[in-house]
C-alpha cells in the first residue's frame, strides 16, 4: 500500500505531529528497545519543535501588527520624548507534568537541526526488529493512504438528547486537515452563521430552538480549516429537523 509523507506539509499541523511523537515514544520503546538517552534526547527535540511551531510561531504572528504600528510611529509620529520600539515577549516554555502518564518533561531549548535529528531517528525506529505499522500509526510516522485528495470535508448529521435539549451531532472527517469550520442556518429567513472551528469530531450543536416548543429545520455546511484559516470550498448543504 502506497502512503503519503508522514510529516505534515501544512505548518499549522506540525505542532500536533511533534506532540504525538513525543507522547508515544516511551510506550513504543517498550517494544523497540532503543537506548533511553536517545529517547530522552529526541523527545526534547520534539517538545521544543512543538513549542516553536505552535505557541512561539503564533505569538510572533500576533505580534506582527504591533511591530508594524511601532515602525509607523517611528517614521511618522509626533512628540519629543525618545520612543521605545515594540519588544516581542515570547510565550513561556511549558513546564512539563511529572504526574502525567507518560510523564511530560519540561520543554527546554535544543541545538539547531532538531528536525533533521527527528527524521533520522524515525528511520532508525523503522529499522528496529520490533517495529510494526501499528507502532508507526501510534507515533504518527506513517503517512495516510495515498490516493486522490479529498477536496471537501465529509460529514453526517444526527439528533440526540443532551442537557435537556434535542441537539444536532455533526460527525465529520477532516481527511488529514487540521480541522473544519461549521456553518449553519435555520428558519425560513435564516442567514448562514459560523458556529465553530472544530479540530476533532463530533461537533454538538446545542442551540435552543428559535421558537420554544416549535420544531425547526437546521442546515449545515462545512469547510476545511488549516494553518489558522478556512481553506477551500464549502460542502453540499445537509439538513435535519430539531424537535422540542
Amino acid at each position: 500500500m502506497q502512503r503519503n509523507d508522514y510529516f505534515p506539509s501544512v505548518v499549522g499541523l506540525r505542532a500536533a505531529f511533534f506532540a504525538q511523537l513525543a507522547h508515544g515514544l516511551p510506550e513504543a520503546n517498550a517494544t523497540l528497545g532503543m537506548p533511553a538517552p536517545d529517547i530522552a534526547s529526541i523527545i526534547a527535540d520534539c517538545r521544543f519543535c512543538e513549542y516553536g511551531t505552535g505557541a512561539w510561531r503564533i505569538g510572533v504572528r500576533e505580534a506582527g501588527p504591533a511591530a508594524t504600528a511601532s515602525l509607523e510611529e517611528l517614521y511618522n509620529g509626533t512628540g519629543a520624548a525618545p520612543m521605545l520600539l515594540f519588544a516581542f515577549t515570547a510565550p513561556p516554555l511549558p513546564q512539563g507534568d511529572a504526574a502525567a502518564v507518560p510523564p511530560i518533561p519540561a520543554t527546554v531549548p535544543v541545538a539547531p537541526g532538531a528536525l533533521l535529528r527527528i527524521f533520522a531517528f524515525v528511520q532508525a525506529i523503522k529499522a528496529r526488529p520490533g517495529y510494526t505499522e501499528a507502532i508507526g500509526l501510534m507515533l504518527g510516522i506513517v503517512g495516510s493512504e495515498a490516493g486522490a485528495a479529498q477536496p471537501l470535508p465529509t460529514f453526517t448529521l444526527g439528533v440526540e438528547r443532551a442537557g435537556g435539549c434535542e441537539c444536532v451531532k455533526v460527525k465529520f472527517k477532516k481527511n488529514g486537515r487540521q480541522g473544519v469550520v461549521v456553518f449553519s442556518r435555520r428558519g425560513p429567513n435564516g442567514v448562514w452563521e459560523m458556529l465553530a472551528i472544530d479540530l476533532g469530531s463530533p461537533y454538538l450543536d446545542q442551540r435552543p430552538l428559535l421558537v420554544a416548543g416549535t420544531p425547526e429545520v437546521r442546515e449545515f455546511k462545512l469547510q476545511y480549516y488549516d494553518d489558522a484559516a478556512p481553506v477551500g470550498d464549502f460542502t453540499p448543504v445537509q439538513s435535519v429537523t430539531v424537535a422540542p
